[in-house]
């Protein structure tokens, strides 16, 4: 991690970072294969997503915790922003023309897309986020001194992943690839369609696409400790070791059973669209 605030330094300690005492694929034939090798390609897929939201419009901290771990436990697809550098053209004598870079420009915006459940948990959280305007008035619910970004916006932070855990039930900063914190996030487009698309000839589960609109440009692993701040943000949850884990439920409930034994359970809460 560099310390320097000029992204040039930034950019190549985490330049070097990613190529030290590692092997490329041969010369000409691009070959990686071979029990020796140091090196492997990236392997995609392997993320998580933590949210912070805000209290304001979730009506305070116990909702915003549940709605938070809703969020990470459904997101299955991440879309991250673009960012390209601007030019200008001049044009000689014949058309003879040349290119200068004049700025840099991020699209603000990122994806994540969702698995719906029962009672269509997910499409309820974000539009519970997006009521900052109430579509039958125009105007927002808020109050005049309460109308203020920290009250809609939130942030986000994405982490990329080897699929690893090295550190037993933690990720560690070395099981990371890349890794992202968006800040002033909200959504922009309830997936209202897609959660109420329907065909009688068709039935299928249900991914909610949500693109999310930020200010600036995200944080990345090539500034100094956001890698660390994503870790921590990711201690509390647990491939093993923790009763919230996927495996300590299996195991539980897989030594628990008998022989000629059954199982019945039912939800006592009655959700009322």
């Amino acid at each position: 991690m560099a310390d320097s605030t000029t992204i040039i330094s930034r950019l190549a300690s985490r330049f070097n970072n990613s190529i030290q005492d590692r092997e490329k694929p041969d010369f000409l034939t691009r070959d990686i294969g071979g029990h020796w090798r140091n090196n492997q390609p990236y392997i995609s897929g392997y993320f998580q997503v933590v949210f912070g939201l805000p209290l304001e419009l979730f009506g305070g901290a116990d909702n915003v915790q549940i709605a938070s771990k809703w969020l990470h436990s459904t997101c299955e697809g991440f879309t991250p922003h673009t960012q390209m550098l601007t030019k200008v053209d001049t044009m000689g004598q014949g058309q003879v023309g040349a290119s200068f870079v004049a700025n840099v420009t991020t699209t603000r915006e990122f994806t994540l897309t969702f698995r719906e459940m029962q009672n269509q948990p997910i499409l309820n959280i974000i539009r519970q986020w997006c009521a900052i305007f109430d579509p039958f008035t125009g105007v927002s619910p808020l109050s005049g001194n309460k109308f203020i970004p920290q009250n809609y916006k939130g942030w986000a932070a994405v982490a990329q992943t080897k699929p690893v855990r090295s550190d037993g039930a933690d990720l560690a900063i070395e099981d990371l690839e890349e890794c992202y914190i968006y800040q002033g996030v909200f959504p922009t487009t309830p997936p209202i369609d897609t959660a109420a698309a329907s065909d009688i000839t068709a039935n299928d589960t249900i991914q909610l696409s949500v693109p999310f609109s930020f200010d600036g440009s995200p944080l990345t692993s090539s500034e100094p400790k956001v890698a660390e701040t994503v870790i921590n943000l990711l201690k509390s949850l647990k491939y093993m070791g923790n009763a919230d884990s996927t495996y300590a439920k299996f195991h539980d409930v897989g030594t628990a059973i008998s022989a000629w034994g059954a199982h019945s359970g039912s939800v006592n809460s009655q959700v009322t669209p």
